[in-house]
């Protein structure tokens, strides 16, 4: 295929227009910089583009840096998540809303106290987490979730909140469309960082002073050959499919995130609430072959949320999504986001998901890649070599 060799020379060149991708775009902008977007499909097309929009914290006890940096994140979003919708003119949908968790079994009562304490002491006394015990008033008021399914009493935290992923992406994507350049359905072939390249499906050649790659379980295959280890075959990450439904239910938005043994239900406004999700393993090379559309007999997640606030059993389903987010996995790395400076490339960024937390923590992925903060796993920057 010939090269089409551009003039296009941009301060920065971000690969992928979903959470991750636009919030760098946003602060890079913010920075006076010139940036161009690249994505394949359209704006919020992957993971981001999902109905759930949960933004909780990690149980307060045992804290760590990973604990500490998520704090931080969520407890700043709200107040960049104004700044956005004042520059965007569009709202995201945030509601910092609580959470309620029902104790599964008798033994989860034993680290009650342990949550208890860990919330005034590492929430700086900004959010309260509490017990409620079986019985309590809560369940036969709200039914949120029924009372005999709460026999061991529930935590209630102030912190927890949720936003629209849809409203949100759209709002960076309409920020970077007015200061900066987004071209969507433009698939990016490879990347050459030592020569500040970016080679498109096309043959099209642009070039940038900074690159910056955030395109999900697509960035695998752009960043091995810079960051994989000695063993060629050895992935960097695997894809999760993941599922979850918007059913439409008349709600005051007042009520919390609902969340049991990995069944969360998240009221929305509108007069929506979205159920999930599942989690199912798919390895690099049967991407392709396992398409992300949604398996209606994988409707556990669903079942049980109905088990749990039997309430919502007529409401009708409006939406069924699924979607395929990265897992990061190369040894020495786990599960948790890659935001770093390529080591050898200091041009070249990764901005990697962690699987869950990264929706919530997306706003500080370039400060943890330029070590202007500390985030998880900065304490482990010897790559595999």
């Amino acid at each position: 295929m010939p090269v089409k060799n551009q003039n296009d020379v941009f301060d920065t060149i971000i690969i992928g227009a979903g959470a991750l991708g636009l919030w760098a775009a946003r602060q890079v902008i913010c920075e006076g910089r010139s940036v161009c977007v690249l994505e394949k499909n359209q704006i919020g097309a992957g993971a981001s583009g999902g109905v759930m929009g949960a933004l909780m914290s990690h149980i307060p006890d045992g804290w760590n840096i990973k604990k500490e940096f998520q704090f931080h994140a969520l407890d700043m979003l709200e107040e960049e998540l104004l700044k956005l919708t004042r520059d965007s003119g569009m709202e995201t949908g945030y509601r910092r809303c609580g959470r309620v968790m029902p104790l599964v079994h008798e033994g989860m009562k034993d680290h009650v106290e342990s949550w208890l304490l860990g919330a005034r002491t590492n929430w700086r006394g900004h959010y309260d987490m509490k017990y409620l015990e079986a019985g309590n008033t809560w369940f036969s008021s709200t039914s949120w979730p029924k009372s005999d399914k709460a026999p061991f009493g529930a935590s209630h935290d102030t912190f927890a909140a949720r936003c629209s992923p849809r409203k949100l992406v759209a709002a960076l994507g309409t920020f970077a469309k007015l200061h900066g350049e987004v071209r969507e359905g433009c698939a990016v072939a490879s990347i050459v960082p030592d020569k500040n390249k970016v080679v498109l499906n096309d043959g099209t050649i642009l070039r940038a002073n900074e690159i910056i790659v955030a395109n999900g379980v697509d960035a695998y295959r752009l960043l091995h050959p810079f960051m994989g280890p000695a063993n060629e075959d050895e992935p960097l990450g695997r894809g999760v499919k993941g599922q979850a439904v918007m059913i439409e239910f008349p709600h005051d938005d007042t009520l919390p995130i609902l969340y049991q043994d990995g069944t969360y239900i998240v009221p929305h406004e509108d007069n929506l609430m979205a159920i999930g999700a599942t989690s199912h393993n798919v390895p690099l090379g049967e991407l392709e072959d396992v398409p992300a559309q949604f398996d209606h007999h994988d409707m556990d997640f669903y079942r049980r949320a109905v088990k749990l606030v039997p309430i919502i059993k007529d409401a009708p389903i409006v939406e069924h999504w699924a979607g395929i987010r990265p897992r990061n996995t190369l040894k020495g790395r786990g599960a948790d986001p890659w935001f770093e400076t390529v080591p050898g490339h200091e041009n070249l960024i990764a901005l990697i998901g962690g699987f869950k937390i990264t929706f919530g923590v997306a706003h500080r992925a370039m400060d943890v890649a330029r070590g202007r903060i500390e985030g998880p796993r900065r304490e482990r920057l010897s790559w595999v070599q």
